[in-house]
């Protein structure tokens, strides 16, 4: 073997090794020699082991054991046998079962079938039968709806005749005035000429009346109402922010009082609650928008929220009241309530064979529903046609009507615009006080010269208002 690292062939008896490779390749042959050694051992001891193991098991306590392992052996097998016989007969039983299940789960599937045969056409009849009570169930709910709506309408009716709602015409003018309880419903672009306790039982009856119609028709006015009653001697009406979200609310005003000077009394308390606005006034209209312009702007806001409602009760009801953005057609409360008076009348009050708008007599609901007298329908008691619901509420948002004060600024405009105008100013007794006391030195021959230097020389010490009179431009 030539080395490696010296590159020459090894010889042991000439050459001696001058490196590792030349160290190994010596030893070489005795590791060969070693290995060779450590194989026979090995051969040698396992003939020895089997030789020995042959002589123990022809020995007597060899054979019992034999015997005894072959035992061992023949009962695992026999409970192997046996184990393998229980399943045999387990899975012969499951497959019975099965049999029996398929056996039975066929005759139930053959018993289904023949019943289910005529199941399908008295399901459709059950179902036909159910939908055909429901609607004749629905039919009948709309007649009574209908035949209630008719006695709303036949005791709105009689209400107004009993109070006396009636319609006069003037001569030639072509228009009309409207009473209730002989007393006239008062034009409000006109209240400015109408003493205040024609004003006050005016807007009491139509507040009264107002309240016993929706009463009858179980509608809630959106401007809410109050009637005199213990402790509360005037009608008064909330706002619509305030109306139905309050607990009982005392009068604003004590005996004796006015309003405006309940307001100052009252002080924080006031403050506290919503603050009706009054349908009555003590003075007229005019002097009260001098002396007190918070009740007077009070008043007439209180009046076109009475207007707002009679409006909103006829539109909910189906009576016409014009055009809804009109400032006449909205205010015009005699009108709006005599129209609802009318449409009243118009209704069949014969409750016998009532035919139901939207509903054909056999219960199935109509499309087309004709368009024809509908008051007592909707309200506020009633499911059917319910005021809350969406439909209902679709119904009221149909028609628009302008904002109360949006009124109230127009009638106050238009009481201002007509306001007459004088052309001589009437004086009081205190402006007499002065010129007396400048004339009572004078002879009457000098009047009319001393009343001229007294109006020259005191023309300071003098208000608007005094003097003997006062030209006004127009």
């Amino acid at each position: 073997m030539e080395c490696s690292i010296c590159h020459r062939r090894h010889d042991a008896q000439k050459l001696p090794f001058l490196c590792p490779v030349d160290a190994r390749n010596n030893i070489y042959q005795g590791r060969m020699k070693n290995l060779q050694l450590i194989l026979e051992i090995e051969t040698l001891k396992g003939q020895i082991d089997k030789s020995s193991a042959d002589s123990t098991a022809s020995s007597p306590g060899g054979l019992e054991q034999s015997l005894a392992r072959q035992c061992l052996t023949e009962d695992r097998a026999d409970q192997i046998l046996a184990a393998a016989q229980k399943l045999r007969e387990e899975i012969k039983a499951a497959r019975e079962e099965i049999r029996s299940r398929k056996a039975a789960l066929a005759r139930r599937r053959s018993d289904f079938a023949s019943v289910s045969d005529g199941l399908v056409q008295r399901r459709v009849k059950q179902q036909q039968e159910l939908d055909k009570s429901a609607q004749m169930l629905r039919f009948r709910w709309a007649q009574k709806t209908e035949a209630t709506a008719n006695t709303r309408a036949f005791l709105c009716t009689e209400a107004l005749k009993l109070y006396g709602l009636r319609r006069t015409k003037k001569g030639g003018s072509g228009r009309y005035d409207y009473h209730l309880g002989k007393v006239p419903i008062i034009d409000l672009a006109g209240m400015d000429s109408i003493s205040p306790e024609v004003i006050s039982t005016s807007l009491a009856h139509v507040a009264h009346i107002l309240i016993l119609v929706c009463h009858y028709l179980s509608v809630r006015l959106p401007a809410e109402l109050t009637l005199p009653h213990r402790d509360y001697p005037r009608p008064t009406i909330f706002n619509l922010n305030s109306s139905h979200r309050h607990s009982q609310i005392p009068f604003p005003s004590f005996p004796g009082f006015s309003p405006s000077s309940a307001s100052h009394v009252r002080g924080t308390e006031s403050q506290r609650v919503p603050r009706p606005r009054p349908l009555f006034i003590e003075k007229p209209l005019t002097q009260l928008a001098k002396e007190d312009p918070t009740t007077y702007s009070f008043f007439l806001e209180g009046v076109t929220l009475l207007a707002y409602d009679i409006a909103w009760l006829c539109c909910s009801q189906g009576v016409s009241v014009g055009n809804t953005s009109s400032f006449e057609d909205i205010c015009s409360m005699g009108r709006n309530l005599y129209s609802f008076l009318m449409s009243a009348q118009a209704h069949d009050f014969h409750t016998i064979n009532i035919k139901v708008p939207g509903w054909a007599a056999s219960g199935e609901e109509v499309r087309e529903e004709p368009q024809g007298n509908w008051l007592g329908r909707y309200s506020h008691g009633g499911a059917f046609y319910f005021l809350g619901s969406t439909e209902g509420t679709e119904l009221t948002r149909s028609f628009k009507l302008p904002s109360p004060l949006k009124l109230a600024d127009k009638l106050k405009k238009r009481l201002i615009g007509d306001a007459p105008t004088p052309d001589w100013e009437l004086l009081d007794d205190d402006a007499w006080k002065v010129e007396d006391t400048s004339m009572s030195g004078n002879t009457v021959g000098n009047q009319g010269i001393v009343i001229g230097k007294v109006a020259d020389v005191k023309p300071a010490n003098r208000s608007g208002s005094n003097g003997w009179t006062k030209l006004k431009h127009r």
